[in-house]
């Protein structure tokens, strides 16, 4: 399954949980305190961890069930994790590019334009300048495949990096495993 249905479905599910939530509110005939709405949210979200449906987000499913009372308002939690969702959504095709090769950075990969024939470095992400002169509208939304690619020993980190962000679909288009060369292109996701 693509890293894409994995966020979708977080999103879905939270938004059907606070809506689940509101509705058993609602219809309280007193305040419901933050004790209980914990409740309500866990009892929702239990049955689901077992649903096969669900299995790609089981792991989040489970911390948030196990959270209870421990770290106060799980109604919060799921508003913070939905309005990140939405601050996302806001975000145009540069500005996601440009939060992924801050998450290489972070991860301890250099990110570089290649301007002319590069010599190839280990653990950098190269970008072709022509793809973010070309792979852009004038509204900044990516209109073609930018392909990134790398000399790594450790392509676990570069594809971690990948599968952990929620801007770009990718795939694999070229790899060298005895050179350690390998190409990859991300796609936008709408």
């Amino acid at each position: 399954m693509s890293e894409h249905s994995y966020h979708q479905l977080i999103k879905s599910t939270f938004e059907n949980t606070l809506l689940h939530l509101y509705f058993k509110v609602n219809v309280a005939s007193h305040f419901v305190k933050e004790e209980q709405r914990n409740k309500i949210i866990i009892d929702f979200l239990k049955p689901k961890i077992k649903q096969a449906r669900y299995g790609i987000i089981k792991k989040k499913l489970k911390t948030v069930c196990l959270m209870k009372n421990k770290f106060g308002s799980i109604e919060k939690h799921l508003e913070s994790v939905l309005s990140q969702y939405s601050a996302i959504e806001s975000q145009n095709d540069v500005d996601k590019l440009y939060a992924l090769l801050e998450r290489f950075e972070k991860s301890g990969l250099e990110t570089k334009l290649i301007e002319e024939t590069p010599k190839q470095e280990m653990d950098v992400v190269y970008i072709d300048r022509a793809h973010i002169d070309n792979c852009f509208d004038n509204e900044n939304r990516q209109i073609a495949p930018i392909s990134l690619f790398i000399h790594t020993n450790e392509l676990d980190k570069f594809t971690k990096c990948l599968v952990t962000q929620p801007y770009f679909t990718f795939e694999l288009c070229q790899a060298s495993e005895e050179l350690n060369n390998y190409h990859y292109q991300v796609h936008p996701i709408r």
